[in-house]
């Protein structure tokens, strides 16, 4: 397992380059360790993984499946139609499971750290949360939902930049792949109904409060789930979320409601009300269903706003002479945590020693 301990540190490690100010150095650096980051995913073999034997499994029956039924949705698999049809695809040009895994993974890591470098002020540093928080979640087992999330980003950003047709079209898109991105239009409605920070800084406390009860029984009952949610809830009896996400996420909302006044000195107010808002509806949803892992999918796709947030809020407050030591230790402690979380992440239950060469 000694591969994603050093996969951990060698990306905390490359943080320094964000205070290189040789660009081009930055950029290369930056292609070559997601390119790196790419193929680890996209090489493994299957069973290094949770997953890759049942991806394995969905290539076959997409490829013995029939087009028309793949487009209709005509088929019995708890599957999106557009993954099961580029498995379809794949399989009708001859590839195998590792073809599946390397387009995955380069989809996934294309949409992903391209967004990164262009909208964070600390790419190295946001590419280390990311890595901690999501890699070996999303892009080693969860290949549709990863994928699903990534264009989830992008659809957020679009939305901020008002390209609202992009933000839209991506989303449609994404939800072929993997139906968690509708979240994301659950954030477009509450920004346009409340930006209150105060209100979002109390909503968690509703979801702590809703967990007591029994939610998705409830929503199933009203038909308040998308059909493919549906159909994961009624199959996941077991399982269940952690805390973590949400004190991290309180944390940084509160931490942006001190510090507003100097955060819209340096970003638009409309960037931070969306990743604000975010943060608030991604701690709500992993608190009322802390007790349904497969809910908490939602959750992470919206707390995915922390791998920018974290960067823009120490990058405005190192500005200042005044608390740039203070911010820079902040960093630390957060960074530390984020190691601390990382390193957990790699555990036997989730993954395996890595392989390329053999089934594990």
């Amino acid at each position: 397992m000694a591969e994603y301990y050093i996969l951990v540190l060698v990306t905390l490690l490359l943080c320094i380059f964000d205070f290189m100010q040789n660009q081009a150095i930055r950029l290369t650096v930056y292609i070559f360790y997601c390119l790196l980051l790419v193929l680890f995913a996209g090489l493994r073999a299957v069973g290094v993984d949770n997953d890759g034997a049942s991806y394995e499994e969905v290539l076959q029956i997409a490829g013995n499946t029939p087009w028309i039924d793949l487009v209709t949705g005509n088929y019995s698999e708890a599957m999106e139609r557009g993954y099961l049809l580029l498995n379809k695809l794949i399989y009708v040009l001859g590839g195998d499971i590792r073809v599946v895994f390397l387009i995955m993974a380069f989809a996934t890591g294309l949409v992903n750290y391209s967004l990164i470098f262009a909208r964070s002020p600390f790419p190295f540093c946001s590419l280390f949360i990311y890595v901690c928080f999501f890699y070996y979640y999303r892009d080693f087992t969860q290949i549709r939902y990863a994928l699903s999330a990534a264009l989830g980003m992008w659809s957020i950003f679009y939305f901020i930049d008002k390209n609202y047709i992009k933000s839209a079209v991506i989303i449609a898109l994404a939800s072929l792949i993997h139906g968690a991105v509708l979240v994301v239009p659950v954030l477009f409605v509450a920004y346009a109904l409340c930006r209150n920070y105060l209100v979002y800084c109390m909503l968690p406390v509703l979801g702590l409060i809703g967990s007591f009860f029994n939610p998705v029984e409830y929503l199933l009952t009203i038909g308040g789930l998308p059909p493919t949610l549906a159909r994961y809830a009624e199959m996941d009896d077991l399982g269940k979320g952690g805390y973590f996400l949400s004190v991290v996420a309180q944390v940084f909302i509160l931490t942006v409601l001190i510090f507003k006044d100097r955060l819209l000195l340096y970003y638009r107010k409309r960037t931070i009300d969306l990743l604000l808002i975010a943060m608030s509806i991604a701690s709500f949803i992993n608190l009322l269903f802390i007790s349904f892992a497969i809910m908490q999918r939602l959750a992470l796709l919206l707390f995915g706003v922390v791998v920018f947030l974290m960067p823009f809020l120490f990058s405005t407050l190192e500005t200042d002479e005044e608390d740039r030591y203070i911010a820079l230790f902040c960093r630390f402690v957060f960074i530390t945590m984020v190691v601390y979380y990382g390193l957990n992440m790699i555990d036997i239950n989730l993954m395996r020693p890595y392989s390329i060469f053999e089934r594990v």
